[in-house]
This record gives C-alpha cells, structure tokens and sequence, in this order.
C-alpha cells in the first residue's frame, strides 16, 4: 500500500512540475503584452513567414508546457511566432532577467493559448517592422 501511495504521489508531482514552473515563470512578468494596433496585410503575413521559413497555410495551435518541451530544438509555427512577441515584451517587463528563458518559455505558452493567429500574426509582423526600421536608422 505505501509503494502505491509513493508511486502515485511520485507520478502526481511529476505531471504538476511542468504546469507549477509555468506559473511561476509567468509571475515574473510584470505585466501583459498589447495585440497589434492594425492587422496584418498579406504581404505582411508572407514576408513574416519567408523571414521565419515556414511554409502556408500556417496553423497556430496551443502549446502546454509538455508540448513546449517536447518540440525540443524543432519549434512549431506556433511557438516561434508567438516567441517573437514574448521576447520583445520581457525586454522590458520582465522583473528578474535570470528568469529569461522560463519566462519567456511561459509566455510563449501563454500567447498561444490566450490569443487568437490573428492577433498573434499581427502583432509578431509590427514587432518585425519595427525591428527592420530600427536597425536601418
């Protein structure tokens, strides 16, 4: 009975491992990214995804910690755009930069399951622009 009861609350702390450092690292954000102010045009949306290499159509799925960890070193769609966003805002926002990659990591979790594709593509495709105009000053 008691190597049940260990086996059970071994197994138990292992699946809410992932979901209790996701919440921890999304408390060191001190606040939450804004969407986009405008959509995103097509040639917008195009020239995002031949810059991020992924073909269309491009589905944004919600990720979880287990399915974040489980892309290793191949990020989904998903991930890599709403990563775009994440990095931006914890440029910023974030109030203790050790927590960088987690944090980062649960906010990318967080964009997916809380934002819509389109927000999502809107909001990465301003980042970029913005980024592509500060560096060509």
């Amino acid at each position: 009975m008691i190597a049940i009861v260990l086996m059970v609350t071994t197994l138990s702390v292992a699946a809410a491992a992932p979901w209790l450092i996701y919440w921890i690292a999304l408390n060191e954000i001190e606040s939450c990214p804004t969407p986009a102010r405008h959509t995103a045009t097509a040639e917008q949306v195009d020239s995002l995804f031949r810059k991020l290499r992924l073909s269309q159509p491009v589905h944004i799925d919600p990720i979880s910690p287990y399915s974040y960890f489980l892309q290793g070193v191949h990020p989904s769609a998903s991930t890599r755009i709403a990563w775009i966003i994440a990095r931006s805002h914890n440029v910023n926002h974030l109030s203790d930069h050790r927590y960088w990659h987690l944090s980062g990591a649960a906010l990318t979790i967080w964009l997916t399951r809380y934002w819509t594709s389109t927000e999502l593509i809107a909001r990465a495709v301003e980042l970029e622009n913005l980024t592509a105009t500060s560096v060509m000053r």
